[in-house]
């Protein structure tokens, strides 16, 4: 137990989120966290890979279903990261990022009234060159446990505040040239801000588009890089 909540800990699984449906199947408390040291088919949005070595943490949170959950949850990783001296940054729906890489990301399902919250953060490194770890991003070294604490501490509702200013305040993509691709196809403009809703609110063309899923990457970056190396 931690701060009061229960933690099942495995050494392999296929993913900690399928572990955690079949729990909750059978009636697991809210609140109950599973964590793996290593997963043999983790999974991200959209249904990627997310590449799970020894080392980096894994787990699940089975929570109550409740509006602008998985901003929340993205704000937890984040705070959690910064807690323990890690600049992160939130690239929208939730990935977490530091700088222009990606170190950990959120993965949100529902079953039933509960939603089942797994998050993935580098440790170590993976081998993918648009990741980055926490054994990059810091001197100081960090085990699994004190981050998942560090997180857990951030996810209680008395802790997070504001959900939609504390998100916009660690938004990695409002302000940003992005590329947004969803159903509807791809649409290309500046980010201006995350309504109320947590949608994100592009400006393209002079219309404002309200965004409620997708994938989003940063075009401002793509270009500030290519701007480095003409400089060099």
């Amino acid at each position: 137990m931690t701060d009061g909540r229960q933690i099942i800990h495995y050494a392999c699984v296929s993913s900690t989120q399928s572990v955690a449906k079949k729990l909750v199947s059978l009636g697991i408390p809210t609140g109950t966290v599973i964590v793996a040291d290593k997963q043999e088919q983790g999974r991200g949005r959209l249904d990627r890979t997310w590449i799970s070595p020894a080392g980096g943490l894994y787990a699940s949170i089975i929570l109550q279903v409740e509006p602008l959950i998985s901003l929340r949850a993205g704000i937890a990783v984040a705070k959690g990261l910064r807690e323990l001296g890690i600049e992160a940054k939130l690239r929208w729906p939730n990935d977490v990022m530091v700088e222009e890489k990606k170190i950990g990301g959120i993965l949100i399902e529902v079953s039933g009234s509960r939603a089942i919250v797994g998050m993935g953060v580098n440790l170590v490194p993976v081998p993918l060159e648009s990741a980055t770890c926490v054994e990059e991003a810091t001197r100081v070294h960090i085990t699994r446990d004190q981050l998942l604490n560090s997180i857990l501490q951030w996810m209680e509702p008395s802790l997070s505040g504001k959900v939609v200013e504390e998100y916009r305040a660690l938004s990695a993509t409002i302000g940003h040239v992005i590329c947004v691709e969803s159903k509807r196809g791809k649409l290309i403009g500046k980010a201006i801000g995350i309504d109320v809703a947590g949608r994100l609110l592009v400006e393209s063309a002079g219309v404002v588009h309200v965004i409620s899923s997708g994938d989003c990457s940063n075009l401002s970056f793509r270009d500030n890089r290519a701007e480095k190396t003409v400089k060099r």
